[in-house]
């Protein structure tokens, strides 16, 4: 999937998204806006063919050229269930599938890449932008609190007893942090499985993050100053961007309310504050009971809600959910 028209370009930036969850979208609206400020920067965007395909816009610049990168599932693979699966095989295959796609976009384009712009989950950024001779500029997603838990990873683990009062304890040796608690924390730095592939994979980013030529977040400074001043003084170069909402253009903004199963106009007609929402965004789904006990939670509560949940998971749901609900609230995929 790339673009072949071929502007004059100045300079040649790999940009490298993270294809689940919402992560390529916000990385893409950031691309976009340095394309347009940028016109003779050719921007090469790089994703798995599923992402991208829900991803682009007919209105792309024409300094954007999108390439398909391996999603690492083995031909035949079959899908045992197992939780963050599909991105732990993305991850083991991502080196060499974003190694062969940016050589084969500098052979199309005639140019080499000179800025490696990557979401910060891709720690191995910093050595693919160092065999290239390229700056390295990651993209944390998310706020200043996760990004500390990340960076501070080391000492947490070395500064926290596991044991089960540790639970309530704050981080509070870190500047910032001193009302964030151990069971604040994602699962894979203090407690859950700290050796999976998705674990490893943060630890190393909090690692390399420092040696990036800059760090940009989804946040804003006035969020809370305390940190900021101290994730400035960790990185050579510390910006906060967000909300990344205000750099949509029209159209993208247009894309961003369509509303195909009328959420927005049922919303409307409730009392102010009312209505609850239920989503666990689009990696991880609770298991059957647990979708079976929010749905009687919900039901029994009589309170209106709002519930995304993927078609595939409402056969979950209790038998006759959906039409005694139909009043009350809409389950969406």
């Amino acid at each position: 999937m790339a673009n072949t028209d071929q502007p004059t370009t100045d300079s040649h930036v790999a940009v490298l998204a993270f294809p689940f969850g919402t992560h390529a979208a916000p990385l893409l609206s950031v691309t976009r806006r340095l394309a347009s400020a940028s016109p003779s920067t050719l921007f090469s965007f790089f994703n798995t063919s599923q992402s991208n395909s829900s991803l682009f816009p007919s209105d792309l610049p024409s300094n954007i050229h999108v390439h398909d990168v391996a999603d690492g599932v083995p031909e035949g693979y079959v899908f045992s269930g197992r939780p963050q699966e599909a991105i732990e095989l993305f991850l083991v295959a991502a080196p060499e599938s974003f190694r062969e796609a940016i050589a084969s976009a500098e052979n199309d384009a005639g140019k080499k890449v000179t800025c490696m712009l990557a979401d910060a989950f891709f720690w191995l950024a910093s050595d693919m932008a160092a065999e290239m001779k390229a700056s390295w500029v990651a993209f944390w997603t998310a706020g200043p609190n996760s990004l500390s838990v990340h960076l501070y990873t080391d000492l947490i683990r070395q500064s926290v007893r596991v044991n089960d009062g540790c639970m309530e304890e704050t981080l509070g040796f870190i500047s910032g942090m001193e009302k964030i608690r151990v069971k604040d924390t994602p699962e894979g730095v203090v407690f859950g499985n700290l050796d999976s592939v998705f674990s490893d994979t943060l630890h190393k980013m909090g690692l390399a993050l420092p040696r990036a030529d800059a760090v940009f977040i989804n946040s804003f400074e006035e969020l809370d100053n305390t940190l900021t001043n101290n994730l400035k003084s960790e990185f050579k170069r510390y910006l906060n961007i967000g909300p990344l909402a205000l750099l949509s253009s029209t159209s993208q903004a247009d894309a961003l309310v369509e509303d195909p199963h009328g959420c927005l106009a049922w919303i409307k007609k409730q009392r102010t504050g009312s209505v609850a929402y239920i989503s666990f965004g689009t990696v991880m789904t609770p298991p059957p009971g647990e979708l079976v006990a929010i749905a009687e939670g919900l039901e029994s509560s009589k309170v209106p809600f709002v519930w995304s949940l993927k078609e595939k998971n409402m056969v979950q749901l209790p038998k006759g959910f959906l039409e005694r609900t139909r009043e009350q609230g809409m389950v969406v995929p």
